[in-house]
């Protein structure tokens, strides 16, 4: 039976919202070409129309799933990380329930490669999941351990994929920023499994980052000489 949301009955700001989006984001692309400028508009209008009548149903257990992910691994007030807890959470609440809007996102990418190809359809889930964006998470994993091996780069990149394209079934962007915190979680874990040792690169990555600003700043408060 096909679901309610997948033709759905949208109010009248959330149709301006969705069309708006299609749009804008069509136009972005510079596909110069007013048909597919027009089709792919319409293509991303039709899906996140159907992401948010998808939420109205889903989004009283799907918020309660997160929220359970999230105490899960709550620290705060001398609290330990329960990263077991968490993954069980994530394999029996959370992604059973992102898998029902799965046929919908690749039925999207499907059209949309076969209308603008390859290359365009990545542009535009780029611009989609800017934040935090799939290139620069994966960036930044690089330039925390730069001599891993290229097998274990494809490891942690081909996660940063599957992480932009499964924020396609998110309707805010907060949304988009736990969707991707789900694989960024698995790619520490791998890189501590690769003997990397991920907090410890990622503190030196931070404290590296920010040498250069702080140069920056010293040199603009240096005194003028005469």
């Amino acid at each position: 039976n096909t679901p309610k949301w997948w033709t759905p009955t949208l109010p009248e700001k959330v149709q301006a919202d969705v069309t708006g989006k299609g749009k804008r984001l069509a136009e972005q692309l510079e596909l110069n070409d007013a048909a597919k400028t027009q089709k792919t508009a319409a293509l991303v209008a039709e899906h996140f129309g159907r992401v948010w009548a998808w939420h109205q149903e889903v989004d009283e257990k799907l918020n309660a799933a997160w929220s359970a992910w999230d105490a899960a691994r709550d620290n705060t007030n001398g609290k330990q990380k329960d990263e077991l807890k968490a993954l069980t959470v994530m394999t029996e609440r959370v992604d059973p329930i992102y898998a029902e809007f799965t046929p919908q996102i690749q039925g999207l990418l499907s059209a949309l490669r076969q209308e603008i190809g390859e290359e365009k359809t990545t542009a535009l889930l780029d611009r989609i999941t800017r934040s935090p964006g799939a290139k620069r998470t994966y960036d930044a994993y690089v330039g925390m351990v730069p001599e891993m091996t290229e097998a274990e780069k494809a490891i942690l990149w081909d996660r940063m994929v599957q992480a932009r394209e499964d924020s396609l079934a998110a309707w805010s962007d907060g949304q988009i920023v736990k969707i991707f915190k789900k694989y960024k979680i698995r790619n520490e874990f791998s890189l501590d499994y690769f003997g990397y040792g991920y907090q410890k690169r990622y503190q030196a990555w931070i404290e590296a980052s920010k040498r250069p600003a702080a140069a920056a700043t010293a040199s603009t408060n240096a005194p003028a000489t005469h």
